[in-house]
């Protein structure tokens, strides 16, 4: 089956935009969905055309996120073929400074509404006999990648995730694929991290957004459960990292990214003045 409609969360900045376009390029109709309306509306009017794009400004962090959604795409697209949960929050602070409130944010933006959100639309995928989930997940766990507790274990989570309901769905038509990122130039985090602070980073081992846009539509293709966006040997670098564990503090301590994460932290606990971080950005 041809994937018609298509939903994308966090479709405002960075990465998300990236795969709208690539989406809208095989004439899928367009749900974008996130907090920064404005961002929305100009993406959905560049996009429309061939296509039908809605917008739906829904924060992903609040309880009813996942409801809301799947109300704005019956109203605007009917059925849903195809679910790319790439909405995430990443706060970059020491995890002993978060507060119970913002951990609880960051796991319900990256972890339970993709999962809520899934769970309302697979029915309908059910019962048309297709359907494809895409949840955009992170090396950051297996890299032990410096303060970003909250968001690795939901990462992490998000790909067992995934691995299990495409395994328990894979004889219905419905596959679930969890794209694994390494660092992400341009686009995403990483790169609004750098704007905002003013720091320097190589990108060496960055992949381009377009890259992951698309992994996104070869996952849609290919219903596997697992895809290592990379650059170099992602997948083989990942086991190694499982293996072990030490490997990736080593090379987070060579490469700078220990001191380039220390003065992340830095900055963000001095300029800390919310309870919610406000950098819904792209994971890495």
């Amino acid at each position: 089956m041809e994937p018609r409609n298509a939903i994308v969360t966090g479709a405002s900045h960075g990465i998300g935009q990236y795969i709208a376009r690539a989406l809208a390029a095989r004439r899928m109709n367009l749900l974008l969905v996130a907090r920064s309306g404005a961002e929305l509306a100009r993406l959905a009017a560049e996009l429309r055309g061939a296509i039908k794009v809605s917008a739906a400004t829904i924060d992903l962090g609040a309880p009813q996120a996942a409801q809301q959604v799947a109300d704005a795409a019956a109203a605007e697209l009917g059925s849903v073929d195809v679910l790319v949960n790439n909405a995430a929050t990443e706060p970059q602070t020491r995890f002993h400074v978060l507060t119970p409130a913002e951990i609880e944010h960051v796991l319900r933006v990256d972890l339970i509404s993709p999962l809520l959100l899934a769970r309302l639309l697979l029915p309908g995928m059910l019962e048309r006999g297709y359907g494809r989930i895409v949840n955009v997940s992170s090396l950051a766990g297996h890299t032990s990648f410096p303060y970003t507790e909250a968001y690795a274990a939901a990462k992490d989570g998000l790909t067992a995730f995934s691995r299990v309901l495409h395994s328990d769905y894979r004889r219905t038509g419905v596959s679930a694929t969890s794209l694994i990122l390494g660092p992400v130039k341009d686009a995403g985090v990483s790169a609004r991290t750098l704007t905002e602070t003013g720091l320097t980073a190589s990108t060496t081992f960055s992949v381009t957004p377009q890259k992951v846009a698309a992994a996104t539509l070869r996952a849609i293709d290919k219903a596997k459960p697992e895809m290592v966006i990379s650059a170099g040997p992602g997948r083989a670098l990942k086991a190694l990292m499982d293996y072990f564990p030490t490997l990736g503090p080593t090379l987070n301590r060579l490469s700078g990214a220990d001191r380039l994460m220390t003065a992340v932290a830095d900055h963000r606990e001095a300029a800390r003045t919310s309870p919610i971080p406000q950098n819904h950005t792209q994971p890495t």
